[in-house]
């Protein structure tokens, strides 16, 4: 179930993001938050907490929850500071001696002018294709530990950063909204001729985009629905206030939307996160060029063209999207072969941001869809 660790709203959904997957009921583990927590009261702080814990389970061979403690001792941390890298590397390093859910094979796929890292997840005598994939801020081995909850199912699954994530990100492949350029890429070298797929987080938003222009793909999962990038800015700031932001975006004024996001980055630390990680993601420089960029992130105009079966998943206390998109998006699939939504409320305790705090909620409705369709 989610739960309130700290009264920061950012801070809160990540711990229940990082921790109550696996180790909501670990007795040791909570011992670790009991030191956690009590330091936790900005970026700084939330680095150093969670990296002293890190060394101390990565010492004891407690790779698994080292790579955890690391994943969330980088959140927060620029790409222009020196310890960045270093923890990144340190988070992926545990999290492949701590895995054993599944063989695996790991493989590069040549993309522009790098390469797109694959986890192939192997379930043995599986038939079936699927593609796993995030969206704003996380790696794929995230999305490996993740499909844990995938077991059984008569799938390969195949877990991928893709341009704007994890290693891709670092090579200096950016993000895109046109994700079937990946996708195909993915689909291309492992000649995939059919294959079902999982868009999480903004990846909610880039799996429906991928369906609209690749049609190797047969099942879709948004987990959960993301309709706009502006979204995420529309649920934390008064009606007129964004409002105002969204004329500014429409006249070019370049200058005054710099201007006013510097002043609410420097006392809002959500805001200054999801604007700075955003920055580096698309490879822009001005609050304004990453708005710009946000504009093509939108579900309205590729709706029409998405004719798989879509599974709809939704939280109705979702801090990024709002509860309200959902009736959007299904009306808006005319097209579609089939569409099954669920939107889980507070009483579920999947009411959450891709129902972190009992995402099983969330997967045993994927597999349910997989499975019977």
């Amino acid at each position: 179930m989610f739960k309130q660790y700290v009264k920061n709203e950012q801070f809160n959904l990540q711990i229940n993001r990082f921790i109550n997957d696996d180790y909501e009921n670990n007795k040791s583990v909570q011992q670790d938050l009991n030191k956690i927590l009590p330091q936790l009261t900005d970026e700084e702080s939330w680095y150093n907490a969670w990296y002293t814990q890190a060394l101390e389970r990565e010492k004891n061979g407690d790779f698994a929850i080292a790579s955890t403690y690391y994943q969330a001792a980088e959140f927060y941390l620029s790409p222009d500071d020196h310890r960045d890298e270093f923890v990144y590397n340190k988070y992926r390093e545990n999290f492949y001696k701590g895995f054993g859910d599944f063989e695996y094979e790991k493989y590069e796929i040549p993309y522009e002018n790098g390469s797109l890292p694959v986890v192939k997840l192997i379930t043995p005598n599986a038939t079936k294709n699927l593609l796993l994939f995030a969206g704003y801020d996380s790696y794929m081995e995230e999305m490996v530990k993740m499909a844990k909850f995938m077991k059984g199912i008569d799938y390969n699954i195949y877990v991928f950063d893709g341009p704007g994530q994890g290693t891709a990100l670092r090579q200096g492949i950016h993000l895109i909204h046109n994700w079937e350029k990946p996708v195909s890429a993915i689909l291309d070298y492992f000649d995939i001729k059919k294959a079902s797929a999982i868009g999480i987080s903004l990846g909610g938003y880039l799996v429906m985009r991928a369906a609209a222009f690749e049609k190797r793909l047969d099942k879709i999962v948004a987990f959960d629905i993301f309709y706009s990038f502006f979204d995420a800015l529309r649920v934390r700031m008064p009606y007129d206030h964004i409002t105002k932001i969204e004329q500014l975006v429409t006249t070019n004024d370049a200058d005054r939307i710099n201007e006013i996001f510097q002043q609410m980055m420097s006392t809002n630390l959500d805001l200054n996160w999801k604007i700075n990680k955003g920055m580096e993601n698309v490879g822009v420089h001005t609050p304004f060029e990453l708005l710009k960029q946000f504009e093509k992130y939108n579900m309205e105009p590729i709706m029409p063209f998405i004719n798989q079966d879509v599974l709809l998943l939704a939280g109705e206390n979702d801090q990024y999207v709002p509860s309200s998109r959902l009736s959007e998006i299904e009306n808006g699939l005319i097209n579609a072969g089939s569409i099954q939504s669920i939107m889980f409320d507070k009483e579920s305790g999947g009411d959450q941001h891709c129902q972190a705090g009992n995402r099983q909620l969330g997967f045993n409705a994927i597999k349910e869809f997989l499975q019977n369709r």
